[in-house]
């Protein structure tokens, strides 16, 4: 699990794959499962109000939670939330070091980072911490300024 506050309101959160082994990856079921694990950090994160969650799933990498506010509630810790999920979101890796990605793949530069689709990495555990992921909004920025290798 990873928790990264953005600003006053905003978060990331990320779930490993070990969150999802005994779930069908349908949005009903993601939902669900999405609203357990912010009721378990509620008072962590001290949410308060009414928040926009979009959720990035991959089944062998986890679930990727953008977390906004859009309201807050003047009365107690109350909360609600508005869940968006994206089953079929493309998410890629993005590192500096183009030796760790596979050979014979499809690789992105964009001048600064190297940018391959997680599925096309077999084991995607053992690059994890020498990059990071890139999916939903941020990814279509890069995809307009990379150029393929």
């Amino acid at each position: 699990m990873k928790i990264e506050r953005l600003s006053l309101g905003q978060f990331l959160l990320f779930f490993n794959a070990s969150y999802l082994k005994d779930i069908t990856l349908n949005k009903e079921n993601l939902i669900q499962l999405v609203k357990e694990l912010l009721a378990k950090f509620q008072n962590l994160l001290l949410l308060n109000g009414f928040y926009k969650v979009k959720v990035y799933v991959h089944q062998r990498i986890g679930i990727f939670l953008h977390i906004l506010q859009m309201e807050e509630f003047e009365y107690g810790e109350s909360v609600d939330f508005r869940i968006v999920v994206y089953l079929d979101e493309k998410i890629y890796f993005k590192t500096r070091d183009y030796f760790i990605l596979p050979k014979d793949v499809s690789v992105y530069f964009d001048y600064t980072y190297f940018y391959c689709d997680v599925d096309d990495i077999s084991d995607i555990m053992s690059v994890i911490e020498f990059g990071s992921f890139v999916y939903g909004r941020e990814l279509d920025m890069v995809r307009k300024k990379w150029q393929k290798i």
